[in-house]
């Protein structure tokens, strides 16, 4: 019988916290998070609001809300995009 693996949760979402950390560290300023509602669990398992502060987040909407606030001048999208409505959602905002 192959030994088990083990997997490390902390390394997966220390990993997936740096990476959106870094992402919104690349555009400067103030900024929108649009984020798709199944993501927001997730993400919220990861990173504090708090923090999305810290790194330039002013507000955050739900894709699917329709709602997003379009006098911010920066607006990051995070979804995952799998259906076609919804790439047609952020293409349309």
């Amino acid at each position: 019988m192959a030994p088990h693996a083990s997997i490390n949760t902390q390394d997966i979402a220390d990993k997936a916290r740096r990476d959106l950390l870094q992402l919104l560290e690349g555009v400067r300023g103030k900024k929108n998070l649009v984020i798709e509602k199944a993501l927001a669990g997730p993400v919220g398992l990861f990173v504090k609001f708090s923090t999305l502060q810290e790194y330039g987040v002013d507000r955050v909407f739900f894709l699917e809300n329709d709602n997003v606030d379009s006098s911010q001048r920066n607006v990051v999208f995070l979804s995952r995009a799998e259906k076609a409505k919804q790439a047609q959602s952020i293409a349309g905002m």
